[in-house]
């Protein structure tokens, strides 16, 4: 595989024109609508599925520790003990804004 950025998308151009799979070279029916062979896209899928998984564990366990220790999942910060929401309030009003499309700057507290 050519180092060169300009080398890659070279090599990738030719391929297709060429009517073979951009990643591996192999040939491809030329009924076929995608620009990679069945093989090269099975190969993305599982690559992703297996980032996905391993990120998402990641996350999970750094949420679970956050709500233990009583702390806002998403920024970290301490949650008073008679607090009774999962988020802190700038996070939920982050949250808020995002679903509603309100884009209004939020007042901001001392912390």
């Amino acid at each position: 595989m050519p180092a060169e950025a300009s080398e890659r998308r070279k090599k990738y151009q030719k391929q297709l024109k060429q009517g073979n799979c951009p990643r591996c070279g192999a040939k491809k029916k030329k009924s076929d609508k995608f620009k990679y062979c069945e093989d090269c896209r099975e190969y993305f899928r599982n690559y992703n599925d297996e980032i996905s998984a391993k990120v998402n564990k990641k996350r999970k366990t750094k949420y679970n520790l956050r709500k233990k220790n009583n702390q806002c999942p998403r920024c970290g910060k301490k949650l008073g003990k008679t607090y009774k929401k999962t988020l802190c309030s700038t996070c939920l009003d982050k949250q808020y804004r995002y679903n509603t499309g309100n884009k209004k700057p939020v007042k901001r507290t001392k912390r």
